[in-house]
């Protein structure tokens, strides 16, 4: 209890755990920023036009990812620093992990509470076994439908 004052808790061991295991994610996600920045240099891209056509080029779908906007938006000399790039990357990498796991966790348990769909759900799986790229509908309709009940994000919140 007494560690949930700040005061006492970065008198305490816990606080040196916390900022060695901080600086494993910051240094992972800045690695993965400076390979990205490497990749988009290669590329030589400037402008939204030549973005589009290099988007495959990239091994990207139609649309940009998150990063390569900042760091292009970066380069283009919008006030971007590096950390405030390393903060967006770790918010998008991070936050994801939660949202999937939250989402998996909740569609076992709808499953688990209902034998009949978790059979015809597991069939499909089974029927699908080595073409896993094509859509599934019915385990598709049990995500959307576990993620409408228990939503990963029910709501948001702004300062």
């Amino acid at each position: 209890m007494v560690l949930r004052i700040p005061f006492f808790f970065n008198l305490s061991s816990y606080r040196q755990v916390q900022d060695d295991t901080l600086k494993i994610l910051h240094n992972e996600t800045r690695r993965v920023i400076q390979l990205r920045r490497k990749a988009l240099e290669n590329l030589d891209i400037n402008t939204t036009e030549i973005l589009n056509e290099a988007s495959s080029m990239l091994g990207m779908k139609k649309r940009l990812a998150f990063l390569d906007m900042l760091l292009i938006a970066q380069r283009e000399g919008k006030d971007l620093s590096d950390e405030h790039i390393r903060e967006e990357v770790d918010t998008f990498m991070f936050e994801g992990h939660d949202t999937t796991s939250s989402a998996i966790a909740f569609t076992i348990y709808l499953l688990s509470h209902h034998p009949m769909e978790q059979q015809l759900a597991y069939e499909e799986a089974k029927d699908y076994e080595g073409r896993e790229l094509e859509t599934m509908k019915y385990l598709e309709a049990v995500i959307k439908e576990s993620l409408r009940i228990y939503p990963s994000v029910p709501f948001y919140s702004r300062m």
